[in-house]
């Protein structure tokens, strides 16, 4: 039987990953350890060293299980400001709601020092992008925008906000708060850039 389709290999790992998330959450990046995790769970220290022989592999494959991106492609169908609301309301759900909301400062921070955990916010943030780029581009080709508009700023500025506003100032989201980051995007969206 191949080992990555043993539904017992991937409850045991899904098992694991789900309590070093509640640890993350709980009490932060340091109490992630094989150790916790089998005192949390009764799997033994030797099994999840076999998944896992390096704890930066454990704490990042328990992140990634976090840092997951919609389900569905982005809406693209328009108009504009529809589609950003879409999106970006999912990111204000995964922030709000999610375990990501809660583990994503720590990963930031352990991504200063962690090459690995850095890749994978890299990468997090690439995909992030190109969804919103995905609206933006087809804003772009329905004419709703200029096609010399600003894209990788307004890409920028649609998902730091959020991020900024969430877990650098501490203030919420919700979708006032979105209706109105969303509105100031489109309007910049469509300023002519040789004004």
């Amino acid at each position: 039987m191949d080992k990555s389709s043993d539904p017992r290999l991937e409850a045991t790992q899904a098992h694991a990953l789900q309590a070093a998330l509640d640890l993350f959450q709980n009490e932060g990046v340091r109490a992630v350890t094989h150790g916790a995790i089998s005192s949390a769970t009764g799997i033994s220290r030797s099994t999840l060293y076999r998944h896992w022989p390096k704890l930066e592999d454990l704490r990042n494959a328990a992140i990634a299980r976090a840092a997951t991106g919609p389900n569905s492609p982005p809406r693209t169908n328009g108009p504009l400001k529809t589609d950003l609301i879409w999106m970006l309301g999912y990111l204000m759900t995964a922030l709000n709601d999610t375990p990501w909301g809660k583990i994503a400062p720590q990963v930031i921070s352990v991504a200063a020092t962690d090459d690995q955990t850095r890749n994978l916010l890299r990468n997090w943030i690439a995909d992030r992008s190109q969804d919103v780029q995905s609206v933006f581009d087809a804003a772009v080709a329905r004419g709703e925008i200029a096609q010399d508009a600003p894209i990788a700023q307004l890409i920028e500025l649609s998902i730091a906000v959020p991020y900024f506003r969430k877990l650098v100032a501490g203030l919420q989201l919700d979708h006032e708060w979105l209706d109105t980051h969303v509105d100031m995007i489109c309007k910049l969206a469509t300023l002519n850039s040789m004004d």
